[in-house]
C-alpha cells in the first residue's frame, strides 16, 4: 500500500529538532563565554586599572552586557541539556529576562548608552568583546528563541519575576555610584538622586516593554520545538495549544515537555 498524501504532507519539513536546537543552544553559550573571557582580558587596558585594579574589575563585573551575557550562558547551559525544558516558575523568568535584556542591550548599541564601559576600543580584545556580547549575542539568542523556543514559556507571572534582574542592576549601580562616584555610561559626577530616579523608571518601562513583546510573541507563535522546520508541523504545534490540542494556559507548568520526536 502506498503512504497516504495526508502522510507525505506531515512528514515534510521534519527534522530532528531538538538535537538541532541543542547544537543551537550550546553555540549560544559558547559564544557568551568567548565573549567574557575577551573582556576579562581586556581589563588590564583600562584607564585608571594600574591605579585602580579592583575598580576595573568591577566595572566591568557592573556592565550591563556582562551581567546579561553571564545569565544567557547559564539559560543556554540548560537549554544545551534539554531544548524543550518546560522550567519552573524561576527558569521562565530568568529565560524572559535573557530575552527583554539581549533585546535593550542591542538597541542601547545605537545610542550614546553604547560600548562595554572603559574596555571597548582599548585593545583588540576589548573590541572583539563588544562586538561579541553587544551585538552577535543578542541576535543569536533572540533568533534562536524565535526559531527553536522553547515556547510557550512566557507568562504575566514569569515576566514580573523576571523584573528581579533589572532591579538588581538598578540597585547594585546605583549603591557603588554613590559610593565610588562611578557610573556606566556617564561622566563627570554622580548624577542627582532625582536624576537617577528618572533613569531608573524609564529603565524599568523599557523592559517591560520589550517584555510585552515576547509575551505576546509567545502567546501567538507556534510550538517550538515541534520536530518541523519554521512553516511546516501538524495542527497541535499551532500557536497556545498543548500536545492535547487544548489552549495552553499562561503561566501554566507543563508536566513533560513534547519531544517532537513523538509527534
Amino acid at each position: 500500500m502506498g503512504v497516504s498524501t495526508v502522510g507525505k504532507a506531515q512528514e515534510r519539513g521534519r527534522y530532528d529538532e531538538v538535537h538541532v536546537a541543542a547544537a543551537f543552544h550550546g553555540l549560544t553559550a559558547l559564544l557568551a563565554v568567548v565573549g567574557l573571557a575577551l573582556g576579562i582580558t581586556a581589563v588590564p587596558a583600562a584607564p585608571g586599572y594600574a591605579a585602580a585594579a579592583a575598580h576595573s574589575w568591577w566595572n566591568y563585573a557592573s556592565a550591563p552586557g556582562v551581567q546579561s551575557a553571564l545569565l544567557v550562558f547559564v539559560v543556554s547551559l540548560t537549554l544545551l541539556m534539554d531544548s524543550a525544558m518546560a522550567g519552573g516558575r524561576l527558569w521562565r523568568a530568568a529565560r524572559t529576562a535573557t530575552l527583554a535584556a539581549m533585546l535593550l542591550v542591542f538597541l542601547a548599541q545605537f545610542t550614546p548608552f553604547r560600548g562595554l564601559p572603559d574596555t571597548a576600543e582599548m585593545s583588540v580584545a576589548g573590541v572583539m568583546a563588544d562586538r561579541l556580547l553587544l551585538y552577535a549575542l543578542p541576535v543569536v539568542v533572540v533568533t534562536g528563541w524565535l526559531i527553536f523556543g522553547p515556547r510557550p514559556r512566557i507568562s504575566a507571572g514569569a515576566a514580573t519575576l523576571g523584573l528581579v534582574f533589572p532591579g538588581f542592576w538598578l540597585l547594585w549601580t546605583g549603591l557603588r555610584g554613590a559610593i565610588t562616584g562611578w557610573l556606566p555610561y556617564t561622566a563627570g559626577p554622580v548624577p542627582a538622586a532625582g536624576q537617577l530616579l528618572m533613569m531608573g523608571i524609564g529603565l524599568i518601562l523599557l523592559w517591560l516593554g520589550a517584555t510585552m513583546v515576547f509575551l505576546l510573541l509567545d502567546s501567538t507563535m507556534g510550538r517550538e520545538p515541534d520536530g518541523y522546520l519554521p512553516g511546516f508541523g501538524p495542527p497541535d504545534a499551532a500557536a497556545g495549544k498543548g500536545a492535547d490540542g487544548l489552549p495552553f494556559a499562561g503561566g501554566a507548568r507543563e508536566a513533560e515537555p513534547v519531544d517532537p520526536r513523538d509527534l
